[in-house]
């Protein structure tokens, strides 16, 4: 192989593993849902979660090494691969024991270390693993002078959601902060795993909770308005941009709404934006599919799975004050929370069912994403003595978006709206196909959700945003 002056000497090492556990089960309601997405849609990167984890200094790559051992070993869903049965039934097959690849990157610059990582997290981003083949997670490590610098993870979300992230970010930095004598004892045992999760889905009260999930979607469906939005080039394969708002004004009127008014975050952002993006395109109302972890029991706090489904809620901007706006989304949304757990082949069943007795199709493909922690997304009480203007005005030089492209083509997401934290402060972010939203058109909507969320906190709660 022929190296450039600056490329990183490239090698593969194992890690190997021994659970506890092993055998083939049904796969889990989580798992058969992405699954599926994935199949049908074929996407690359969508539905892989990165991460990328400075290493505790002095840290060898062995050391690395021994940590991915025991979190493989820890945790089903990290060796986990899946087979079809022959009438399409979806089946987990835990390994236990086996050994997955890590990939290794020597810098001899302390400057490109981190470029190197980028470099790898995005080589894993670029295609979905084949999990009919190959276990769900991507490992590489960056090294320098036999010393590793940082921990490259790519692993998709058939295996994992947003929480299971965090759970082994927070587990590998124990183990790495660890002694070698120490790590057998640094994490607590594990409590449930995806072969248990699989045999409570099929339990009848889990059961009577998708009967209710798949009801609920049935109403909704029924009640939702036409699609949103318009394809402009014909097929709708086209870049997906996201812009991504920094702005100090709209964080403190978030956070004089949040503490002084009593609104929740969630709903404020997504009535805002429902708002904008529908003054804008000229419709008052518009259908949004939530993501829910589903993380209801303290139990599951530390399971590492994928237990996030999509619920849907629909958004109708037509009546009342923002406040007003806000509070309806709100109970809206705590009502859809508890309807995100379902068998997904009944709920295939259900839209396909509803979707072709009605007269118009409705979008599907609008969603709204809070990623931050629950504790961020409600407000802890109200505050007295009435709301504070915002020393900073909305659009100012203090307000800028920024853009990075989400995925080169995409047919079947047509927008996506995220919140995120950066520097302690939420972010707004908003992402479309361009064959349904320009760049300029993405760009308006954040600055229109900046000037509504302002003119709030500053008491003005009326709907219009054109001023």
């Amino acid at each position: 192989m022929t190296t450039t002056p600056h490329a990183a000497p490239r090698k593969t090492a194992a890690v190997e593993f021994t659970g506890r556990s092993g055998g083939s089960h049904p796969a889990t309601w989580g798992q058969a849902d992405l699954w599926q997405m994935i199949k049908e849609q074929r996407p690359d990167d969508f539905y892989q979660l990165p991460q990328i984890l400075p290493v505790t200094a002095g840290r060898t790559v062995d050391d690395v090494l021994d940590c991915l051992s025991r979190l493989v070993s820890r945790h089903q869903s990290l060796r986990t691969t899946f087979s079809e049965d022959q009438h399409g039934g979806l089946r987990q097959m835990i390994h236990s024991e086996g050994s997955v690849p890590v990939h290794l990157r020597e810098v001899s610059d302390e400057t490109r270390e981190q470029e190197e990582a980028t470099s790898l997290m995005d080589g894993f981003m670029s295609s979905d693993p084949m999990l009919d083949r190959y276990f769900a997670p991507r490992f590489g490590v960056v090294c320098r002078d036999g010393l590793a610098k940082y921990l490259v993870i790519v692993c998709s979300h058939v295996v994992l959601d947003g929480r299971s992230e965090r759970v082994l970010r927070a587990e590998l930095e124990a183990l790495l902060a660890a002694t070698p004598a120490q790590r057998a004892d640094v994490l607590v045992p594990v409590v449930h795993q995806p072969d248990e999760q699989a045999r409570v889905e099929a339990l009848t009260r889990s059961r009577r909770i998708s009967q209710r999930s798949v009801a609920y979607w049935k109403t909704t469906l029924a009640s939702a308005p036409s699609a949103l939005l318009p394809d402009v080039d014909g097929d709708g394969r086209a870049p997906m941009w996201c812009g991504s708002l920094a702005s100090e004004a709209i964080a403190e009127a978030e956070a004089e709404l949040v503490g002084s008014a009593g609104l929740p975050s969630s709903a404020l952002y997504l009535s805002a934006t429902a708002l904008a993006v529908g003054e804008l395109l000229g419709q008052a109302a518009m259908t949004f599919r939530i993501p829910v972890s589903n993380r209801f029991d303290k139990a599951l706090d530390r399971y590492v799975g994928n237990l996030a489904q999509s619920t849907m809620v629909i958004v109708d901007t037509g009546t009342g004050t923002f406040y007003d706006l806000v509070q309806r989304v709100d109970r809206d949304l705590m009502r859809a929370y508890f309807h995100a757990r379902y068998d997904p082949g009944e709920m295939a069943e259900a839209v396909a069912e509803i979707t072709s007795r009605r007269a118009t199709p409705v979008d599907l493909w609008c969603l709204f994403n809070d990623t931050r922690s629950p504790a961020t997304r409600r407000p802890a009480g109200r505050a007295k003595g009435g709301l504070r203007l915002p020393r900073a005005v909305a659009g100012g030089s203090a307000s800028e978006v920024s853009w990075h492209l989400l995925h080169p083509s995409s047919r079947e997401l047509k927008l996506n709206v995220r919140i995120t934290e950066a520097d302690g402060r939420s972010r707004l972010n908003i992402a479309a196909n361009t064959s349904y939203l320009s760049r300029t058109t993405i760009e308006d909507a954040l600055f229109a959700v900046e000037r509504l969320v302002v003119k709030a906190a500053r008491g003005d709660f009326r709907p219009e945003i054109g001023s």
